[in-house]
């Protein structure tokens, strides 16, 4: 099942309102439960608390993995069924007290809703297999030990950079699977996105930074990206595979993009999945000249630019994901994967 993180300023007031309640979220959750004895509540107090400080994290870093590895390490606890019931309840809390100080927020309520039923799923009934493609670090973790050099050496020029690479590799995976694609394939989607904005490594900050619009040699700086990108690649025997992913995803349907100003198919498919999850992080995200878009709007932005910009099908299945379930039609593939 897929997840996505609320925006930004939802996770930190999240993150804020777990500090803030966290003695009333846990006393919560125990009065909701069928957890009586005091042994086991004590215990059953200890996982929850230790589940709030995961979540946390989680929300923090963006890193899913997180979570999904202690859970995943508690199937050896005798008391595993039970504490999935306790991540429902928790889950249940979080959201009706975030609702509570903050107002409704559907992206959260979603995302929490899904994440509760991931979990719990682990451990009432063992790992399930699911890719783990929803993090870029499982993929880097078992991919070219360069690959991990080179997201260090963008997160230590531009940490939200960094960030930017990881969910991007994170989104193309599981937009890769939404639309049918093999697993070696969506594990290459993971990778393709994570270093899709290598490039800038070289770009200078007075560029990357800039809060206002960059003059036309600025942008051709920027541009310029792509190139050093596809070219620090192509000179890595072991990753030349992705240099595609570096040169072109800043092409777009209608022949538009750039810097080759590749049209429809000439666009390999792994590049239209790595451009519409890079399109719907940035989107979704603040940037030093503009403020982050709603999840809404970023939706509208990208159905407004399906076939012109960004390749409809990878679209539909961007929205099939970060819609709440049941709400979109099902996504049919129409991308069919010829080569990377």
């Amino acid at each position: 099942m897929s997840s996505f993180f609320p925006p930004s300023e939802t996770r930190l007031r999240l993150v804020a309102l777990i500090e803030a309640r966290r003695r009333d979220i846990v006393a919560a959750v125990l009065r909701a439960s069928a957890v009586t004895p005091h042994t086991i509540s004590v215990a059953s107090s200890g996982f929850v608390g230790e589940l709030l400080d995961r979540l946390r994290r989680e929300l923090d870093e963006a890193d899913r993995g997180i979570l999904d590895r202690w859970i995943e390490a508690e199937l050896g606890s005798g008391g595993a069924r039970d504490h999935a019931g306790l991540i429902r309840l928790t889950y249940g809390v979080l959201s009706a007290t975030y609702a509570g100080v903050h107002g409704t927020c559907e992206p959260l309520g979603s995302y929490l809703n899904r994440r509760a039923e991931e979990l719990e799923a682990i451990l009432r009934d063992g790992p399930f297999k699911r890719p783990r493609l929803d993090e870029a670090r499982a993929a880097l973790e078992s991919s070219d030990d360069v690959i991990a050099s080179l997201l260090s050496a963008i997160e230590a020029r531009d940490a939200e950079m960094g960030e930017h690479a990881r969910v991007t590799g994170a989104w193309s995976g599981r937009l890769a699977k939404a639309l049918g694609l093999s697993a070696q394939e969506q594990a290459f989607a993971v990778l393709c996105g994570t270093v899709h904005d290598v490039g800038k490594i070289a770009t200078p900050s007075e560029i990357l930074l800039k809060p206002e619009a960059l003059t036309p040699d600025e942008y051709n700086d920027m541009k310029a990206h792509t190139l050093v990108g596809a070219k620090m690649l192509e000179r890595i025997p072991s990753l030349r595979e992705l240099a595609p992913a570096a040169r072109s995803h800043h092409e777009r349907m209608d022949g538009k993009g750039y810097p080759d100003g590749l049209a429809g198919d000439e666009i390999p498919v792994m590049v239209r999945v790595v451009s519409v999850a890079d399109g719907f992080h940035a989107l979704i995200t603040s940037r030093p000249y503009r403020a982050a878009s709603p999840i809404a709007r970023a939706l509208e932005i990208l159905k407004e630019g399906s076939g012109t910009q960004w390749d409809p099908s990878v679209v539909d299945a961007l929205l099939h994901l970060v819609r709440p379930a049941g709400s979109g039609r099902r996504v049919q593939r129409r991308v069919e994967a010829g080569g990377f």
